[in-house]
């Protein structure tokens, strides 16, 4: 007779199972809730007629069916009293006997309607056995059914392979289901083989160790391969359903230290084997660089179809339900105090944590495990578990310290050196002029490529970046730790925009602490900047292409004055002597902080040149006002310049702009004064125009007898365009919808309980 282990199941987990467990039972849609404010309710029916009926879920299975009976009578009892149902269930996870049942139905009458409405453990394996269905839909609960666990630890399976079995109950306990699970059955249903590819720490042994269990379940025997792809062999058993598990097949830090001689031709075969093979299936493990450069070092393998067996697992994978589950059921199953674990049910402590943007569950993991060494104080854990995803470090540092090459390392350095994604022509022609060959090039990327950087295609072309913010923010780290690195990133900048990152990426500026660093090689960066502040500019993604010699002109009189660089600084200063320089500027922002740090160089020659560049500011943001916008922005700029203009320019400016904006408001109005015509300005423009005079204040330049009619325009053009109203709850700031949130805060709230 098949049972179920439901110790495995967080609370959480019983208490949706038995949610579906008991709809169709009953019939009835119940509503799940949130523990702690539910005042005794778990699952809810409301009839049309008014009738309630709640499902009460009591996972005590740690604490016995006496401290169940004790906390019903002194507890439980008074807030199904309060709560006054028609009919009220008890589930628990707790086995019952006979007169457990009945003094328990003693206990909760009149609400509790006959001892068949109170369900222990065997109840629910009863009801669990008839729907199959709800098992599945429940991995952590069909894994970990009586036949699961027994066929995990089955004698004809090899010692070392029972003893790898033993850790999936570990596994199954804190893994929570995600969309690489399915698309790695599939490849497996479909292909019998999965090379299941990844970062560090994001989830492939556990992913793999699953998956292994579920075809355990299936009746399969699990097959460890530790050495090479003849153990698998030599264990072939053409009667049995066989599943071969092989992690790392790659090794852990290089390929080079686990193919031995014909490795790949034989791991080839092996596969080949398989896929002819319907009762066998083959699970592997990698990190996608090491595979890139086992692929690049050996030709068969390369000429393997490996993409079409490969699962790869990111941190897209994680979706905010799917990290929510992983912290709780790590939180749930470690050996923390309940006062620690409750304090993860607040949202200020865990939406930190699953919401980071390098989340990754095996710092989520160590960090729980190592929470011993803490203070005990619940903000140390939460705050070390968000410090550490913070630190990248623990992902990057030993593989690239370690397991990559000079020329890996060169080519995420040059990525370092730009702001944004390069694209692949501009960076192969970098590359050349580096004096490093293009095979290098190519051979580096195809280490990298998936992992620690990425390829994007759009509009026509390739760029390249990295993988994740992670990268970038180890690299940075990894520079700054030793002056050596600083001078060989400097070696690298052949374009202005890597001596712009470079500056703005590494805390120089104000005389941060680079800017020693910086000094100390102040002519190579004087030598570096003079080559390339003329340097035709980079084809970025997501960048606008053009010299901007404005942004040139700040950034080098920036450096050169921070730095007490005269190379540098004349650099700036002869650009903006100009007047094209600043004509031909594309942000006035930029032109404000030009103006900012030309306002810094306090010599008669800086006077002269800020006096010019106002003038030309002057000229090139009024020399275009034809929208509302630009009318608005001309007036910021224009009142944040105001004070360093030595003479009248910058007021005069402002006299001629409240002129055109009288004459845009008014032709605007009178626009929207005609009935007979569809307005020639948009309505959010002709709103603003109304709601700036509103402000300020001042006389209107419109005719105040069509202003009702104006107005009443308006009111029809909000109707016609009204956005459909979404309620603010419906959707948080970082795109989480309403509920998702909802469902993961139910969640974490089960971790309230302190019943068991």
């Amino acid at each position: 007779m098949e049972t179920f282990d439901l110790s495995r199941l967080t609370d959480f987990d019983f208490e949706a199972v038995c949610k579906d467990l008991f709809e169709e039972e009953l019939g009835v849609r119940l509503e799940l809730f949130a523990a702690g404010a539910d005042g005794g309710v778990d699952l809810r029916h409301l009839s049309s007629e008014g009738e309630s009926l709640v499902v009460q879920c009591k996972h005590w299975h740690r604490s016995g069916r006496a401290k169940l009976i004790e906390y019903i009578e002194n507890t439980e009892a008074a807030k199904v009293a309060k709560l006054n149902p028609q009919r009220y269930v008890l589930a628990t996870s707790v086995s019952l006997t006979r007169s457990a049942k009945d003094k328990l139905f003693e206990i909760l009458q009149p609400y509790v309607k006959t001892p068949s409405d109170i369900y222990g453990k065997e109840e629910i394996d009863a009801l669990l056995r008839k729907r199959d269905h709800i098992v599945r839909r429940h991995l952590r609960l069909w894994l970990t059914s009586a036949s699961v666990l027994n066929s995990l630890l089955a004698k004809n399976v090899v010692t070392r392979s029972q003893a790898l079995a033993e850790e999936f109950d570990s596994t199954l306990r804190t893994y929570a289901v995600n969309p690489s699970y399915d698309r790695a059955l599939e490849l497996l249903e479909n292909r019998h083989v999965c090379v299941i590819a990844g970062l560090p720490g994001i989830g492939k042994t556990t992913l793999s160790q699953v998956i292994s269990a579920h075809y355990m379940a299936m009746g399969y025997e699990l097959v460890e391969i530790s050495e090479d792809s003849d153990e698998a062999n030599h264990l072939w058993n053409d009667e049995l359903s066989q599943v071969y598990y092989y992690d790392d097949f790659l090794g852990q830090t290089t390929f080079d230290e686990k193919l031995a001689k014909n490795e790949d031709s034989r791991l080839l075969s092996l596969m080949k084997r398989v896929e002819r093979s319907p009762n066998k299936r083959f699970i592997l493990t990698t990190r996608e660089y090491i595979l890139a450069q086992a692929r690049q070092r050996y030709e068969r393998l390369d000429r393997h179809s490996f993409d079409i067996h490969t699962c790869v697992i990111d941190l897209s994978d994680y979706t905010y339900q799917a990290r929510a589950s992983i912290l709780y059921n790590h939180v749930y199953n470690s050996p923390l105090p309940q006062a620690i674990k409750q304090s993860f049910a607040d949202e200020r402590v865990y939406r930190p944590i699953i919401e980071h943007r390098n989340f990754n569950p095996r710092i989520l993991a160590v960090t729980l495990a190592d929470s011993g060494l803490l203070s005990g104080h619940h903000e140390s854990l939460s705050d070390n578990i968000v410090a550490n995803l913070e630190d990248p470090y623990r992902v990057w540092d030993h593989i690239v310290r370690n397991q990559l090459g000079e020329t890996d390392v060169k080519l995420l350095k040059l990525i370092l050196t730009f702001m944004s994604d390069i694209r692949l022509d501009e960076l192969q022609e970098l590359w050349m002029e580096l004096g490093e060959p293009l095979r290098e090039l190519r051979r580096a990327l195809g280490v990298l490529d998936g992992t620690m950087l990425k390829s994007v295609h759009q509009f026509g072309a390739i760029h390249v970046g990295f993988h994740n913010p992670s990268v970038r923010d180890y690299l940075v780290s990894y520079v700054q730790s030793d002056i050596g690195e600083v001078i060989s990133l400097i070696s690298l900048v052949r374009r202005f925009e890597q001596l712009e990152a470079l500056w703005l990426i590494f805390p120089a500026r104000g005389g941060g602490p680079m800017a020693e660093t910086y000094i100390r090689r102040l002519e190579q960066l004087e030598r570096v900047a003079s080559a390339v502040f003329h340097a035709e500019p980079v084809n970025l993604r997501n960048s606008r292409g053009g010299k901007n010699y404005v942004r040139r002109a700040w950034l080098s009189l920036e450096i050169g004055l921070d730095l007490d660089s005269e190379v540098i600084r004349e650099l700036a200063l002869e650009a903006a002597s100009e007047a094209d320089t600043i004509l031909n500027a594309s942000e006035s922002t930029d032109l404000h902080a030009f103006f900012q740090t030309l306002a810094r160089y306090k010599t008669v020659r800086g006077e002269e040149i800020l006096f010019d560049c106002i003038s030309w500011a002057v000229e090139w943001i009024m020399g275009d006002l034809s929208d509302w916008s630009l009318i608005e922005e001309a007036e910021d700029f224009l009142r944040s310049i105001h004070h360093y203009d030595p003479g009248i320019e910058v007021s005069k400016a402002l006299a001629r702009l409240d002129s055109a904006r009288d004459d845009y408001a008014q032709s605007a109005f009178e626009d929207w004064a005609q009935t007979r015509r569809d307005p020639v300005f948009s309505g959010s423009e002709m709103k603003e125009v109304i709601d700036h005079y509103k402000a300020v204040g001042s006389t209107a330049p419109f005719d105040m007898s069509e202003y009702d009619n104006v107005l009443q325009r308006l009111d029809e053009f909000d109707a016609e365009h009204e956005a459909p109203f979404v309620a603010p709850r419906q959707e948080s700031a970082a795109g989480i919808t309403w509920n998702e949130a909802r469902k993961v805060h139910s969640m974490m709230q089960t971790l309230r309980g302190s019943s068991d």
